[in-house]
């Protein structure tokens, strides 16, 4: 029977190819190890190049990324996330 990790990363891969086209998951355990997935190798490595040169720029520009939680719907988890620059 497959632990509650495995349950866990099965959860997520499945809600994943339901709405995108290709995806890429990465975790890093408490021991520090890491586990990394996605459903195509070559899609998997471009997605994880975009998201280190996204990282890169946004420790780069210095601004800070504030995030509004929308609290009318509870039942519906959605972030609106906007710079400072917009306001």
């Amino acid at each position: 029977m497959p632990d509650a990790t495995e349950i866990a990363f099965e959860n997520a891969k499945t809600v994943l190819s339901e709405h995108f086209q290709h995806y890429a998951i990465v975790v890093q355990y408490d021991d520090g190890s890491v586990w990394h997935e996605g459903d195509n190798h070559l899609v998997e490595k471009a997605l994880y190049h975009e998201a280190l040169h996204l990282i890169n720029d946004e420790r780069r520009s210095g601004d800070e990324l504030e995030i509004d939680w929308d609290e009318e719907d509870d039942d519906d988890e959605q972030w609106v996330f906007s710079d400072e620059d917009d306001e």
